[in-house]
């Protein structure tokens, strides 16, 4: 520091601190405010794991709004840094089947599933997401 940072400014320059007000923002259901806040902590953020989370917190957002393309987008990211996540699958999966892309949302929770086999939210989405697979394989 050079001693002419203000504490908003070192605040606002913190990838860490951004998130946890991007967190707050998404708790208040503030979307749009919290996704400003993400996207400025992913510009500063130089650890892999906290781009992850971001992308992530991000994707999660674009859901609450019903925008699907960029939340699965931005799931794809964190997946692409962290393969195991298993939240960044699900809600690509569910970007996916909100965009009529079924294969491969089911592909998407299949993996969840097999990582948490118990889960029950993941065993009644493959359920749901075979069932309107087969739907659209019987009418066309």
């Amino acid at each position: 520091m050079d001693g002419t940072a203000t504490p908003e400014k070192v605040q606002m320059e913190d990838p860490l601190q951004l998130k946890e007000n991007g967190n707050e923002c998404f708790q208040r259901k503030d979307y749009d405010k919290a996704i400003d806040c993400y996207t400025k902590a992913i510009q500063l953020a130089k650890d892999k794991k906290v781009l992850a989370v971001l992308y992530k917190n991000r994707a999660a957002c674009h859901l609450k709004k019903e925008d699907y393309t960029p939340a699965a987008s931005d799931a794809s990211r964190a997946i692409d840094i962290d393969a195991s996540d298993i939240k960044a699958l699900y809600r690509r999966s569910q970007a996916l089947e909100k965009l009529g892309k079924l294969d491969q949302a089911f592909k998407d929770v299949e993996r969840c599933a097999t990582v948490e086999p118990n889960n029950k939210t993941f065993q009644e989405t493959l359920r749901r997401l075979n069932a309107d697979i087969q739907d659209k394989v019987r009418d066309a």
